[in-house]
């Protein structure tokens, strides 16, 4: 069974402040997990591409709605500040996993995939094609032609690489609750990590925080 989210706008969506031992939409959860852990980066599509993911990793279980969902692997029984550190531990766990690499990103590091920055395989210099000498004028326009045929066929060798890494990447990323639009989301936002880092947020454990 597929999520299906009531919405995509987090003005719309009401935040969780209490009761996160409890079953509630997901695209709740998706404002709370934004507020909490996700870096100021992260747009909507982003944040509930992820949310889908998660379903997948098994942050959420079902609770027999499509649209009620609740935390999975987590002691019911504590209070909501004790919940969150345990999905904190949660979602670091994951990311160290095969399965959860891309969880690093949201949580603002970038995601170990040794594969993330393969580097374009070296192809040999293209051979330039000279108009056979003739008594006639050579045909100018037809060596330009194959001239730009073989500048494509270059950039398709030296795009290979990445166009398989991507591939197989949104393959890794695809599950029950997330399609290949989604996974392709979240791809993006691994690769605009692998560029340029974004921010992470600064945890503060509660327990200290209360001792202050």
């Amino acid at each position: 069974m597929r999520i299906n989210f009531v919405c995509k706008d987090f003005n719309t969506g009401m935040s969780l402040e209490k009761n996160l031992n409890q079953a509630h939409a997901l695209n709740q959860w998706a404002v709370w997990f934004k507020k909490e852990f996700a870096p100021s980066d992260l747009d909507a599509d982003g944040v509930f591409a992820f949310m889908h993911h998660f379903a997948d990793l098994g942050i959420f279980e079902s609770v027999g709605d499509e649209n009620r969902w609740k935390l999975g692997g987590i002691d019911f029984d504590s209070n909501d500040e004790n919940i969150r550190e345990m999905v904190l531990d949660r979602l670091e766990t994951l990311s160290k996993t095969t399965d959860g690499f891309a969880v690093a990103c949201f949580l603002g590091r970038q995601p170990e995939i040794s594969t993330a920055k393969k580097e374009t395989s070296q192809s040999p210099p293209a051979k330039r094609i000279a108009p056979k000498i003739t008594g006639e004028t050579p045909n100018l326009e037809k060596a330009s032609n194959l001239s730009n045929l073989q500048i494509v066929k270059k950039v398709g060798r030296q795009l290979k690489p990445f166009l398989e890494f991507e591939k197989e990447t949104v393959s890794r990323l695809q599950g029950i609750h997330t399609p290949s639009k989604e996974a392709r989301v979240i791809f993006n936002y691994i690769l605009r990590h692998t560029r340029t880092k974004a921010e992470p947020k600064k945890w503060e454990q509660l327990s200290r925080k209360r001792h202050k």
